[in-house]
């Protein structure tokens, strides 16, 4: 019964077979799509060669992948491709991957040579040099007929990281009234010099220079602020101040008072304070950063400099340089990137603006330079 049962099976599906044949023909239609777009372009991989010095104060590059990639335009009007946030000058352009994506219907990617007229399969795993305008074309299903797009990775052609000048009026110089009015409260408090201010705090010194005085009321009102260290340490004659938002913590200060110490020593004594303002928050303290004896990288006693906070640095600014700082005080280095406009400026001041803008002053002569950091 099985075998009788097996043969009908087969003798059923070949006439079905047979059929299926009978009801074909030889002129399959093919769709053809005209469709043809690159409908997105993003850089997937760039690699950047950075300049830095080592704790032993030797020059040293290293290689860092870019985190922060820019948008890419695309034009489907002029088939071109760009960006028009430029690349840092120290990315490698020559050796890079790319994320491109089609229309639904287009067929094949393909890139053109730089030279000539060879045609490369597009690979996501394969590096464009990308140094030269490149012509990329993608093509209907058929690859019959393509649309070519122009594509020009923008770059810095200057160097990144590093202070760039232009000479301004003195009219452009940002002066703050604030300070002046501050002052004015701390000596009518009968108090010393003046400090600075953080978003919530406006810091003075005592009279003898053995305290540092805090008003949290608009210098209503001022009391002995906090301290946590050895009061003989506080700045003895010239000193500056910065304070600016500390990342970690919402409305929360980070704080630098740095000045010259007793006769004799090289080395700025350096306090810091991390100011919260947060209602709970624990009380906040000056706290010395002591100078370890194995340090070379301290702060040099100057008799004239400023701080400021500028791109995520902490600048010190005096007649003989530019001293940064990127771990919050405790070590100063210099670099080649870093120069002042000038080197025969004396007395000088400089200060950030609203904007993140870099200002120097010579006071001297009243010429004003403007500095912004290439990214």
């Amino acid at each position: 019964m099985k075998r009788y049962i097996y043969v009908l099976c087969v003798v059923l599906s070949s006439m079905l077979l047979y059929t299926s044949c009978l009801g074909s023909n030889d002129s399959t239609e093919i769709t053809v799509y005209d469709d043809m777009a690159i409908t997105g372009f993003s850089l997937a991989t760039v690699n950047r060669y950075l300049h830095t010095t080592t704790k032993n104060g030797k020059d040293s590059i290293y290689k860092k992948v870019m985190t922060v990639r820019p948008t890419f335009t695309i034009d489907q009007t002029q088939y071109k491709i760009y960006n028009t946030d430029s690349l840092p000058k120290d990315c490698d352009l020559k050796h890079v991957l790319v994320s491109i994506s089609s229309s639904a219907y287009s067929g094949a990617i393909f890139i053109k040579s730089v030279v000539g007229d060879t045609l490369y399969t597009y690979n996501s795993t394969d590096s464009i040099d990308f140094t030269h305008v490149r012509e990329i074309r993608v093509f209907n299903n058929t690859l019959q007929k393509y649309r070519s797009y122009e594509v020009k990775v923008n770059q810095h052609q200057v160097e990144t990281n590093k202070i760039l000048w232009e000479e301004a009026s003195s009219e452009d110089y940002p002066v703050s009234d604030s300070r002046q009015e501050w002052e004015k409260k701390a000596a009518d408090a009968g108090l010393g010099d003046f400090i600075g201010t953080g978003r919530q705090e406006a810091y003075a010194f005592s009279k003898d220079r053995t305290k540092i005085m805090v008003s949290k009321d608009e210098g209503t009102t001022w009391t002995p602020d906090s301290i946590d260290g050895d009061l003989s340490l506080l700045p003895k004659g010239t000193f500056a101040f910065v304070s600016y938002p500390f990342a970690p913590n919402e409305n929360t200060d980070y704080q630098i008072l740095a000045g010259e110490p007793e006769d004799g020593e090289i080395a700025c004594w350096v306090w810091r304070k991390i100011a919260e303002y947060s209602e709970g928050s624990m009380v906040s303290k000056w706290v010395n950063i002591p100078l370890e004896p194995y340090n070379r990288f301290f702060l040099p006693v100057s008799q004239n400099f400023s701080l400021v906070h500028f791109h995520g640095y902490v600048l010190a600014i005096d007649p003989t340089g530019i001293h940064y700082s990127r771990d919050g005080g405790i070590t100063w280095l210099t670099s080649d990137n870093f120069k002042l406009p000038e080197d025969d400026a004396f007395n000088v001041e400089a200060v950030t603006d609203a904007d993140g803008v870099l200002w120097f002053k010579d006071l001297d002569t009243d010429e004003v330079w403007r500095g912004v950091l290439v990214e």
